[in-house]
């Protein structure tokens, strides 16, 4: 049975096409505008969805909301039962979690990994293999995407962004020690990682026992977002 262009996309998000049905996937992506688009509305879905997980359901339900309602702006009405293809399954899911994170506590979600977030660049070259990075890291195959951004590392050693994504696949292995060592370079230098490298370097610092550590890089996130509200709550789980 042929799969749905939905089905498609989301084996293409989770790395699972191969070989000549990747081939003609991306193929196709690079011609269509409106597959591009239905690419771009999943991950952004998911990865609000990712996101919330430690917020509230009516958090989580006018987030979805708010990105039902750009996509439509942007495609017309016409197109609506293709965005709702997309969405149901997604919203059904964030319904178990929400019911999951309900009976389980929200403790375990405060020490999730962030989604690594796509380029939606496409091509050869160092864009290509980001996206592949991309791939294996929100797959949890975490050796795999770090191949690969050493290689990316390797021909641009200045970009904080592969190195922050690269000290992550040791925190998503659990490997703490490696991972604090290389996320404490970030969380002391100026780049727009710093502060989400701060969070997961206080997290693994928990991991290890040395929560007086964490409890210091935590009070200097400030609480005006969602990763300062994250802080706030770990904060108030560690004192």
């Amino acid at each position: 049975m042929m799969k749905t262009s939905e089905e498609k996309i989301q084996d293409y998000i989770d790395g699972l096409l191969q070989g000549e049905e990747l081939l003609a996937f991306e193929q196709e992506l690079a011609t269509d505008p409106q597959l591009s688009e239905q690419l771009n509305l999943h991950r952004e879905v998911q990865s609000i969805l990712a996101r919330r997980m430690s917020s509230d359901a009516d958090e989580l339900r006018n987030n979805l909301h708010e990105a039902a309602t750009a996509h439509r702006r942007s495609e017309g009405n016409n197109k609506s039962k293709s965005l709702y293809r997309i969405l149901v399954p997604i919203l059904a899911a964030a319904c178990v979690l929400v019911v999951f994170k309900f009976f389980s506590g929200t403790s375990s979600t405060l020490y999730q990994l962030p989604i690594m977030e796509s380029e939606i660049v496409r091509g050869a070259g160092e864009a290509g293999k980001y996206e592949d990075a991309v791939r294996h890291f929100n797959n949890q195959s975490f050796d795999q995407a770090r191949d690969i951004l050493d290689q990316l590392i390797n021909s641009d050693p200045l970009n904080v962004q592969y190195k922050y994504y690269h000290a992550l696949t040791y925190y998503g292995e659990e490997n703490w020690g490696e991972s604090i060592a290389k996320l404490e370079a970030i969380a002391e230098g100026e780049s727009v990682f710093a502060r989400e490298a701060t969070y997961y370097l206080a997290a693994a610092y928990t991991k290890e026992n040395k929560n007086e550590k964490a409890i210091l890089l935590l009070q200097h996130i400030k609480s005006d977002d969602e990763l300062g509200r994250k802080a706030n709550k770990l904060l108030k789980e560690l004192q």
